[in-house]
């Protein structure tokens, strides 16, 4: 019998293939193909078949964003189950994203922010449920009643220190800025309101100084980055990122609007531009941190096997904080309360500790999936965080029907 008559049809992945329409070659290859699939663990053609789907979930979104380069981590009972790169780092040198490139993590640096506060919070150094002027020098009485939990959860009323272009109130030196912002009336009582707000984790920042005698960024070394073994990152150079071929170079769509402090509304362009970011050594609580998918993957796995913090400090740090009439608000329907620098998405089904940064980088921590998903780009604008529990609900279906909701984060 002829070879091209052997078999009359050819199933690969449940496609099924007149044999006479393939070269035959390519019937031997498929059929190779086949055979190994067959004999493979099905954990094998398990994750094959996840990888395509994510392969297509990240590619499709990169497309319909113009995003550039992207890492994505995946966690899932304590390991990394998947760790993919896309695109590229710098469009001008064509130079390809690697598992190495770092990418900005913006105000996921605030999550790093709470560890260290309940850090001290275990070793009987700080209170949360104290006023913020028992720990910052020259803090002017109308700041009496405000916590350190009003701070972390962005309650507190305090007035901005620096825009979303990184520039300080009046354009002042940080110094200065600090002593303009506590001249300034708090805008309503503590615990009434959530408004996301820079200076509730500078001002964070320089009480974990005051109390731990170090630098901000030599503590968070020290007790979290060396801890988990995250060898790539590090904080962003106050001269920024620019030039360093390390690092994935920032580009937009988008300039913003600011009115005072604010930002009111942004600016499209069509073509894609590059935007330095420079960030002072002040902000480095609020959003200086740069890193990669493995390392942040690295951080996450460290955190939950209590490495860092113990079980009830976890829960603490990760628990949404109610304001004084009950309810819970951050950035929308779905990302919809705040811990202690920690976002979150409380719901029923699937909840869900939703970190967002710059509109470039999400990780998403499902604590009763035990999933993890890490979706960090260059792209201010590309906002992963859209689209991240399409990638979660490979892993745990179930997320599919909350991945529908729009999601609004903050730049």
């Amino acid at each position: 019998m002829p070879a091209q008559a052997a078999m009359t049809t050819l199933a690969i992945h449940g496609t099924t293939m007149p044999s006479k329409f393939l070269p035959l070659g390519l019937i031997t290859a498929l059929l190779l193909i086949t055979v190994l699939l067959g004999c493979a663990a099905p954990s094998i053609v398990k994750a094959a078949s996840k990888k395509a789907a994510i392969d297509l979930v990240v590619q499709s979104e990169m497309k319909a964003r113009s995003i550039p380069g992207a890492q994505v981590t995946i966690v899932q009972k304590g390991k990394i189950v998947f760790t993919g790169v896309y695109g590229q780092a710098n469009i001008e040198t064509k130079q390809p994203v690697t598992e190495k490139t770092l990418f900005q993590v913006n105000s996921i640096s605030k999550a790093f922010a709470g560890v260290a506060a309940l850090q001290l919070v275990e070793a009987g150094k700080l209170n949360l449920d104290a006023p913020i002027a028992s720990y910052l020098d020259g803090a002017p009485a109308s700041w009496s009643g405000i916590t350190v939990r009003h701070i972390m959860s962005h309650s507190s009323g305090l007035n901005e220190i620096v825009d979303d272009n990184v520039r300080t109130l009046d354009g002042a030196e940080p110094d200065a800025a600090w002593a303009k912002v506590m001249t300034l009336p708090v805008k309503f009582p503590p615990g009434e309101k959530f408004e996301y707000i820079q200076t509730n984790y500078v001002a964070l920042g320089k009480i974990i100084e005051k109390i731990t005698g170090r630098s901000f960024s030599e503590f968070v070394r020290a007790r979290q980055f060396r801890v988990a073994r995250m060898q790539r990152t590090g904080f962003a150079p106050v001269s920024g990122n620019k030039g360093d071929l390390g690092v994935a170079t920032l580009y937009t769509f988008l300039t913003l609007k600011i009115e005072g402090m604010r930002t009111v509304g942004v600016e499209r362009s069509e073509t894609l531009f590059v935007r330095n970011e420079v960030m002072p050594e002040f902000v480095r609580p609020v959003g200086s941190i740069q890193s990669t998918s493995i390392d942040m993957a690295k951080w996450i796995i460290t955190l939950q096997k209590l490495k860092l913090m113990n079980q009830g400090s976890l829960e603490q740090l990760w628990k949404p904080q109610p304001l004084y009439d009950g309810s819970y608000r951050a950035f929308g329907p779905v990302i919809n309360a705040y811990g202690l620098g920690w976002p979150s998405a409380r719901r029923d089904n699937h909840p869900a500790v939703t970190l967002t940064g710059g509109a470039r980088s999400a990780v998403f921590v499902y604590p009763k999936d035990d999933l993890t998903v890490i979706v960090l780009t260059n792209l201010m604008g590309g906002a992963p965080e859209k689209f991240v529990e399409q990638i979660a609900a490979i892993y745990q279906p179930g997320i599919g029907a909350e991945a529908k909701q729009r999601v609004s984060t903050p730049l």
